[in-house]
């Protein structure tokens, strides 16, 4: 099992409210590690401020909810994690431009400007698709690492290269290696390459599942979780 979740397949989610110190913060830090660059981008977006200061404000924001347990207020039976943990990072934000927090602009345009009322809908929809497209893209590069985590601690480097070269680097069929040339670079016969790259599908498969249990609130955003980024069910 990844080390990731050194455990069991649980919802991570639900140990936020744990009584257990150590538990809820090994929760917490998984949370941030998939949420930190959604959070950043819906931040640049919705205000239009520069990078480094999206970055601070998501860092600040995951220090305050950790501080204050906001994460553990967590009502799965009112809705998915992610729109409670994005209505989480709205209502910091706005509050820090209460404050008189100066964010230097950038080059995104602040939700607040868009007019007229149409512009507005279609500014939060664009912002929904962009932070649900940062945390597949986080979710996967989680499920990747683990992976490479996993190879490297029972010695199948190699199989993670073939993995890395032919579905990663190789993801355009301009760029990617035959079987032969692969065996090749890394003196192995064709016929290992096709086994290595088969182990390797199905064990990020499983750690993408593992990742996908881990974020859920509830079976239900799970199952729909692995329909929107698997095109199907988790088997």
């Amino acid at each position: 099992m990844s080390p990731l979740f050194p455990e069991t397949r649980e919802s991570l989610v639900s140990v936020l409210a744990s009584s257990e110190p150590g538990d809820r913060e090994r929760a917490f830090d998984v949370v941030a590690r998939a949420y930190r660059a959604p959070i950043v981008a819906l931040v640049r977006r919705r205000w239009g401020v520069e990078q480094s200061d999206a970055e601070d404000l998501t860092h600040e924001f995951f220090a305050r909810a950790l501080e204050k347990e906001w994460l553990a207020r967590y009502d799965a039976t009112r809705g998915k994690f992610r729109t409670f943990l994005r209505s989480c990072v709205l209502a910091f934000v706005s509050g820090e431009q209460r404050a008189g927090r100066r964010l230097k602009r950038g080059g995104g345009a602040p939700h607040e400007s868009l007019e007229p009322a149409i512009a507005a809908v279609d500014g939060e929809r664009a912002m929904d698709a962009l932070f649900e497209r940062e945390w597949r893209r986080s979710v996967l590069q989680m499920a990747i690492d683990a992976l490479r985590d996993e190879c490297q601690a029972v010695g199948r480097e190699n199989t993670f290269t073939v993995f890395r070269r032919y579905d990663l680097e190789g993801s355009s069929s301009d760029d990617r290696p035959t079987y032969a040339q692969l065996g090749a670079e890394l003196s192995l016969p064709a016929t290992q390459v096709t086994n290595y790259l088969a182990w390797a599908r199905r064990r990020f498969r499983t750690h993408v599942l593992d990742t996908l249990r881990a974020l859920a609130g509830n079976d239900d955003e799970y199952r729909d979780d692995v329909r929107t980024l698997l095109g199907g069910d988790a088997r």
